[in-house]
């Protein structure tokens, strides 16, 4: 016996009903986030038919514009991550550092923007620095001033306090203007000097042997009386010493030993 008209068509809502349920299935994948998803279900119905394949390029469309954004998700992370490195390298003093021109090719323009301001500002610091640098190095060189006041007589007047790092800088000067100017006499004058500790008094000494071994004669002028009571309560030695009264006397000296020496 053959089938009846009603069966046939309740047997082809039944089809129609699994395919839909299968395309509402491909949906809530897709809501979920499984962009992947493509719904592979071929309807009847045009209408229905029309609606799988806009579900499909919807969810291929959503996955690129995901892929785009992860693009840009890790060029914005290496990006900012190097802008970071950079920034730590300044911290330490390193102001080599600069941001590289993969990041400044980004198609990010934030973080090209961020590099290029970073390099610049890098840039401006590292002349600042070195402006500062030389600034000191004139400031050191005006603070302690060697002059030649007579031939082969050399003066190094001190103003101000003098530790290990000014101390070391200025016997390498003093050193170098003996060699340079094949200076018999120094005259060491500490006018400008108001505390003298045993580190200061040391460094003195120092200063004053090592002219010596050059072959230079040094001589120590312009002792305040507040700094040569610290001197004798310290108990520094200064016997095998020159010492006057300032660097007029120093001078003087220096003369008349020329004189003796020329006879």
């Amino acid at each position: 016996m053959a089938p009846s008209k009603s069966g046939k068509k309740a047997k082809r809502i039944q089809v129609d009903v699994d395919k839909l349920e299968r395309l509402v299935q491909s949906l809530d994948a897709i809501l979920k986030g499984r962009l992947a998803v493509r719904p592979d279900i071929e309807f009847d119905d045009p209408t229905m038919e029309g609606l799988t394949k806009q579900v499909g390029e919807v969810s291929a469309l959503l996955d690129q514009r995901v892929d785009e954004y992860n693009r840009m998700a890790i060029n914005m992370n290496l990006g900012v991550s190097e802008c970071i490195k950079a920034l730590r390298e300044v911290k330490h003093g390193r102001l080599h550092a600069r941001v590289s021109d993969t990041v400044l090719q980004s198609d990010n323009e934030l973080i090209v923007g961020l590099g290029e301001t970073l390099n610049e500002t890098l840039d401006e610091l590292s002349q600042q620095l070195e402006m500062i640098q030389h600034q000191q190095i004139v400031i050191q060189e005006l603070s302690t001033p060697i002059l030649q006041v007579w031939d082969s007589v050399l003066v190094l007047p001190v103003i101000g306090i003098v530790d290990t790092r000014r101390s070391m800088e200025i016997m390498e000067r003093l050193l170098s203007e003996i060699v340079d100017k094949q200076s018999r006499f120094v005259i060491l004058d500490i006018t400008g000097v108001e505390v003298v500790d045993t580190k200061t008094a040391d460094h003195f000494l120092k200063l004053i042997k090592a002219a010596e071994l050059l072959g230079a004669t040094c001589m120590l002028t312009g002792i305040r009386p507040a700094v040569a009571q610290t001197l004798a309560d310290l108990g520094v030695d200064l016997s095998s010493i020159t010492t006057l009264r300032n660097l007029h006397a120093g001078l003087r000296e220096c003369l008349r030993r020329k004189g003796e020496s020329s006879v």
